[in-house]
């Protein structure tokens, strides 16, 4: 439960922040209703996970709730913090996607994202060193929901009964510098977290580790990742501009890539739980 909850919130506030970036950075109107949806899963889903974590400490079934060590934890932990000031952007994000302002959802959505380098490898870093791995955590996070929200946003589109293929092949055009952004940023933030998290003399213990396995595993969904945005950047929106029919090529390429990344998020909620020399 503790790793469907901490991929359930990962993959909320992703969409929380990466779908009103995409509509901002195209110029387009946002869904309330759904914005709105995201922000109280949530908040749901941060309740389910303090749950989950009380339980996993406590060694205890989750059901019924073990509210005493639940509040032993938000009182006594750096999580007590962290749900505060994430619930509070939930709420705010919430209050801007009732009243209709759906790109200014972005701000505490970020905010929110941002709270998940709390609660993981980054939020046991201390001093300076802590500081830096936190920094590069935060906007590897805002770079993977960025490039989620973006693939959502364009599953969605080529998955219509009759696809808009030109307000498509726009859409991929405009945003392949963002994409290009987002990319660099998960790269360099990526070698950072691995150097802070297990330190760079003691990379090579990782292949006989669990951890190991599954980063490694992470690493060859991310790559394929790429291949797919390249064919779609270099090969797909091309052909979508000169008139030719690539919405199935690009469907295809979309749905795996999709697929790719909800696996690369199901590993990154397993891997925030093991300790990467174990």
């Amino acid at each position: 439960m503790l790793l469907l909850a901490r991929f359930g919130l990962m993959a909320d506030l992703a969409l929380l922040m990466g779908l009103p970036l995409f509509w901002w950075a195209m110029g387009m109107a946002g869904q309330r209703v759904l914005l709105a949806g995201l922000a109280l899963g949530g908040m749901a889903l941060s309740a389910l996970w303090l749950l989950a974590s009380a339980a996993s400490m406590a060694g205890t079934p989750m059901l019924p709730p073990d509210w005493a060590t639940a509040k032993i934890v938000l009182t006594m932990t750096p999580i007590g913090p962290v749900l505060a000031v994430r619930g509070g952007a939930l709420l705010a994000a919430l209050g801007l996607a009732m009243a209709g302002r759906d790109r200014w959802v972005l701000v505490p959505a970020a905010i929110a994202a941002a709270t998940m380098a709390w609660t993981g490898h980054a939020g046991a870093s201390e001093h300076g060193a802590g500081a830096i791995h936190r920094i590069a955590d935060v906007a590897h996070i805002w770079a993977a929901s960025g490039w989620i929200g973006a693939l959502a946003i364009l599953l969605y589109a080529v998955t219509r009964r009759r696809p808009p293929v030109d307000r498509i092949a726009g859409m991929l055009a405009k945003f392949s510098l963002l994409g290009t952004i987002f990319v660099a940023t998960l790269i360099v933030t990526g070698a950072v977290n691995a150097a802070m998290i297990v330190g760079v003399a003691d990379m090579g213990m990782l292949t006989g580790s669990r951890y190991g396995w599954l980063l490694g595993a992470k690493l060859v969904l991310f790559c394929g990742m790429l291949a797919l945005a390249g064919i779609n950047r270099w090969r797909l929106t091309p052909a979508l501009e000169r008139g030719e029919n690539a919405i199935a090529a690009l469907r295809l390429s979309l749905c795996v890539e999709t697929s790719a990344a909800i696996g690369i998020l199901a590993l990154v909620a397993w891997l925030g739980t093991l300790d990467p020399l174990a």
